[in-house]
Order: C-alpha cells, then sequence, then structure tokens
C-alpha cells in the first residue's frame, strides 16, 4: 500500500519474491484496475528454481486522463500464483494499492483575442475555441456581440463534450453595414461564462474578442 503515481507520468515500484524454492516454474500475471490512471510493467514475473530468491522490480506508472478528477485510487492486481504442480499454485497473492494525482486544470483557450478585422462591405475573420480537459458533462458558451450593427458571430453558441472537447470550433464573425459614416469601429465578440453540469467549467470564465469594422467607403 502507499503507492503514489502522478499524471505527469511519476512511477512507483514494488517488488515481489518466493520465501521458498518452487519445484517448478512459478508465474504472477499483473494489471491495472484502472488503465486510465495507472499502467503496470511487467505483464507477469515468473520465478523459477534459480531464482526464486531475487526480487523481481515491478514499476507502475501514472497516465494522464485529461480529466480534472482529482487523486484517485486503484490497484495493481496480482494474480494467485501459477504452477503446474507444487504447493504454489494457486497460493493468493496481495494486490497493491496505488493513488494517481491530477495534473489537469480546466482551462478553455479563445486564439486570438485580438486583432480582428471585419468591414461593413461584408467581411469578416475568425477565431476558435477549444477546451484543455476533457469534460464530464456537456460545456456550452454562448456567443453575441456586444453591437451588432457592426459585426455579428455564427455560431452563437458552442458545446463541447467528452468526444469533441479537443477539437478547436471556429467562429466566423460577419462585418455589418450600419448606413452611417462612422469611420472604422471597435467591438467585442462576447464569450459567455461556461455553462455545465461539470463543477469544474460551470461558470469558468471565457476570454472576449476584440474586433474593428472597416468603414465602407461612399460617394455622394
Amino acid at each position: 500500500s502507499g503507492l503514489v503515481t502522478s499524471e505527469a507520468g511519476a512511477t512507483a515500484t514494488f517488488s515481489l519474491v518466493l520465501n521458498a524454492a518452487p519445484t517448478v516454474d512459478v508465474t504472477i500475471d499483473l494489471s491495472s484496475s484502472n488503465p486510465a490512471e495507472g499502467s503496470v510493467a511487467p505483464a507477469s514475473v515468473t520465478f523459477t528454481t534459480a531464482n526464486y530468491n531475487v526480487a523481481q522490480i515491478v514499476t507502475v506508472t501514472g497516465v494522464d486522463d485529461a480529466v480534472v478528477d482529482g487523486t484517485v485510487a486503484y490497484l495493481i492486481i496480482t494474480s494467485a500464483a501459477m504452477s503446474a504442480s507444487g504447493p504454489y499454485n494457486g497460493l493468493a497473492v496481495d494486490d497493491v494499492s496505488v493513488s494517481n494525482t491530477d495534473n489537469d486544470v480546466p482551462s478553455i483557450s479563445v486564439t486570438p483575442t485580438t486583432g480582428l478585422s471585419t468591414s461593413e462591405a461584408g467581411g469578416t475573420a475568425t477565431f476558435t475555441v477549444v477546451m484543455g480537459t476533457r469534460p464530464m458533462a456537456d460545456v456550452t458558451i454562448a456567443i453575441s456581440s456586444s453591437n451588432i450593427l457592426e459585426g455579428t458571430p455564427s455560431p452563437n453558441s458552442l458545446t463541447f463534450n467528452a468526444g469533441n472537447w479537443n477539437t478547436p470550433q471556429t467562429i466566423t464573425v460577419t462585418g455589418v453595414d450600419d448606413h452611417v459614416i462612422d469611420g472604422d469601429r471597435q467591438y467585442t465578440i462576447i464569450t459567455g461564462n461556461a455553462v455545465s453540469a461539470d463543477t469544474h467549467y460551470n461558470g469558468l470564465v471565457v476570454a472576449d474578442v476584440s474586433a474593428t469594422n472597416r468603414t465602407a467607403l461612399r460617394q455622394g
């Protein structure tokens, strides 16, 4: 018990050894109760009459599940000893308890957040939104314009889930002609706070995007 791994790939080790010589080879299989949190190597160890009293080292490696889930406990499961004959066959072997520490932080990235340029002639600009970790429930982000007379976004909301969280979604901003000679105008594409049943993401602030709508040339 007491082994600790991490989602950053930190490892822990334990050893297996026989207390008495077997008459034939003895094999013990090893597996993880939760491969999404930790892996084990080797997958099995074998003791012979020659090496029965030499400890064999087992390495447990933490796995990054890309989920904000805190420290998660799991087991390295050791099978009952397997041998063709003799007192070792079927002998129970203790499992090993491990905890995997989390390295994931909830985040939503917007690229870029400045410098977008649209035009009153209908010129467009784009930006993308993507999540940093996999959510436990759908995450919705509302998209709107601070001035619909200068520019409008499409779509007006985004939804991320466990299947598409790491695929950037694109927002297209289209300039609007307000039929006013007002020069280039600044406005903002407002990204609402995240809404989700996943408490790690619900209410998370998402960066807004600044844009400029270039004026149309007019005669007369």
